[in-house]
């Protein structure tokens, strides 16, 4: 539906709308991240980011990379790869800390996320592409694992 609107928006001259990602709502919803931001930024549309995690039944609003870590790690690649980020883009953090402390959460939150992102940056991103079009998943995780430290 927001695409709809969006590109109603658009037919009258209205080209400053973007999406604005929840992470969880996406898990929600069985939406795989990386792939979405793709998509988004491949039409300029990828906005503003809710970061956080959760199981995937409930809006959790977890601390980043609490669940669905590997693919949070794609999703900072992806966005590494489209220059999220470069013209002052930021990512807000969605969270709801139901029984943990509150600062702890996003203290915690902040420190994942760079981390995740600090990996992203040691994948050898050409030879992952390289791995992926040839459908190799066994060098593709060789790839991902090395910028892990395995």
């Amino acid at each position: 539906m927001c695409l709809f609107v969006i590109h109603k928006l658009r037919d009258q001259g209205i080209d400053n709308v973007q999406v604005n990602m929840d992470w969880q709502h996406l898990i929600m919803n069985d939406e795989h991240l990386p792939e979405y931001a793709a998509l988004l930024a491949s039409e300029g549309l990828l906005g503003h980011q809710h970061a956080n995690s959760g199981g995937g039944t409930f809006d959790d609003d977890n601390m980043v990379g609490a669940t669905a870590f590997m693919e949070t790690l794609e999703l900072a690649l992806e966005f590494r790869r489209c220059g999220y980020g470069s013209s002052g883009e930021r990512l807000g953090f969605d969270l709801y800390p139901y029984t943990e402390d509150q600062v702890g959460t996003v203290r915690r939150s902040v420190l994942h996320w760079r981390f995740i992102d600090s990996v992203a940056a040691r994948i050898d991103d050409a030879a992952l592409r390289e791995a992926q079009q040839a459908k190799d998943a066994v060098r593709a995780y060789e790839i991902v694992y090395a910028a892990l430290g395995a």
